[in-house]
């Protein structure tokens, strides 16, 4: 239950830098050298990430 929890709250905080920075899904997906699905999955809230996504997404969305 706690995965779920956090999962939701990463995808969250992920939309909210989307939101932030007038991001749509699919600008995010091609800064991301992913399909719309694959993104859509992360923003889902039910999906478990994993270091090197989280690594990769902060490094695209320069939050490191």
């Amino acid at each position: 239950m706690k995965e779920l929890t956090k999962s939701i709250e990463m995808a969250e905080a992920i939309k909210s830098v989307l939101r932030a920075r007038n991001l749509s899904k699919a600008q995010f997906a091609e800064l991301m050298g992913e399909d719309l699905s694959v993104v859509r999955e992360w923003l889902s809230g039910t999906y478990r990430f994993n270091l090197p996504i989280l690594f990769r997404i902060s490094e695209r969305l320069n939050l490191l």
